[in-house]
């Protein structure tokens, strides 16, 4: 949910780039861009958090099984000398591996969880990289259609409208530049050259001036 605001924030800007200044438009997807980076820095963090617990517990798990082998082998030592007097150390000895199983269940229910946990937060955070770069791509196109609007705000300011027909072509689904150069009997490059593209990148929505 976190990302829906920052999107719409970006879709209203588009909307209004004609009202307001290209500068502080660009400022406001930068300030926006840069609040989705921090999000997916501290899921980074997260992560690095989880692996270092399960790491530790881990490590955990390899010391109790060092500490039943050891128990074992006093116990097998025991047995062997056949010393009745021993026999309570025995059960004694019993009880610390029946406890240290039990909490070795424990430790190992844990990494589990930690595990699974794991895989969901690299999951979320493969979504949040791919956000990311849509967000990315927005605004580039974004900023393609300022440059354009202050473009045809200078043609006009000097009486030149030459350059424009007055045809516009909203992108739909399934649309790409060299479909619209098709049925539209012109060029990709002319497409581009006249909404100064530097890319065939376009997003749904998007108005493009026809040659």
């Amino acid at each position: 949910m976190k990302f829906v605001i920052p999107l719409v924030c970006l879709l209203l800007s588009a909307g209004c780039a004609s009202r307001s200044s290209s500068k502080s438009e660009k400022h406001q997807m930068e300030m926006n861009l840069h609040k989705v980076r921090i999000d997916v820095d501290e899921i980074k963090h997260d992560l690095n958090t989880y692996e270092i617990e399960h790491h530790v517990l881990e490590g955990k798990l390899i010391d109790q099984e060092q500490n039943i082998a050891s128990l074992k082998k006093e116990i097998a030592e025991l047995e062997k000398s056949k010393m009745g007097k021993v026999s309570s150390e025995i059960q004694n000895l019993d009880k610390k591996i029946a406890l240290i199983s039990k909490k070795q269940d424990t430790i190992l229910s844990d990494i589990r969880q930690l595990s699974l946990h794991a895989n969901e937060t690299t999951t979320a955070l493969s979504q949040y990289k791919e956000k990311m770069t849509q967000f990315e791509k927005a605004i580039t196109i974004q900023e393609e259609q300022i440059r354009n609007i202050i473009k045809f705000r200078e043609g006009l300011s000097r009486g030149d409208t030459s350059h424009s027909s007055g045809r516009l072509y909203t992108v739909r689904v399934g649309d790409s530049l060299e479909k619209i150069a098709r049925e539209q009997n012109t060029t990709v490059g002319a497409i581009k050259q006249v909404n100064a593209l530097s890319t065939d990148l376009i997003v749904v929505g998007q108005k493009l001036e026809l040659p």
